[in-house]
């Protein structure tokens, strides 16, 4: 029956490893999970439509995220300082990136977007943002596509470029 993760509900739990959030969440409050050193592994459902800022700011643990289809908004400062955060993997729904919500993400190398280069360009990146911007972005495609880009699917549940 949790409907959201409230502002703070972890933050700083620094033992923390693994969260599953269940699907009755629809938001994730600001620094919800800020500081959570040694957060490796979040499975953030489809319910959810909007990630707070701060919510995962300073999670060094954590390597890859999915951002499912269902979120529309990754507020400021979202993801930053996430220094181990490789690859992450962004929905078409989202419409917005706040202010440094990827800044400081100085291993972000590959981007998977559920969307085409024409909806990526539609979303409204705010500044600091270039280790997002700067990584190497892939769009999804369920077949072989015929014409030269970075396309990706999925093969048993993991973003793979074609």
């Amino acid at each position: 029956s949790v409907t959201s993760i409230g502002s703070y509900a972890f933050s700083g739990c620094t033992s923390l490893a693994s969260i599953v959030i269940p699907d009755s969440v629809t938001s994730i409050g600001g620094s919800a999970f800020c500081d959570c050193t040694s957060l490796a592994s979040i499975t953030i459902p489809d319910s959810v439509t909007s990630i707070g800022s701060y919510a995962f700011s300073g999670c060094t643990s954590l390597a890859s995220v999915v951002i499912p289809d269902s979120v529309t908004s990754i507020e400021n400062y979202a993801f930053h300082n996430c220094t181990s955060l490789a690859s992450v993997t962004i929905g078409d729904s989202v419409t917005s990136i706040g202010w440094e919500a990827f800044n400081h993400c100085t291993s972000l190398s590959n981007v998977y977007y559920t969307g085409t280069a024409e909806e990526w360009a539609s979303i409204t990146i705010e500044s600091y943002n270039s280790n997002l911007t700067s990584a190497t972005r892939y769009y999804y495609s369920e077949t072989q596509p015929t014409e030269a880009g970075n396309y990706w699917r999925y093969v048993d549940s993991v973003p793979t470029v074609w």
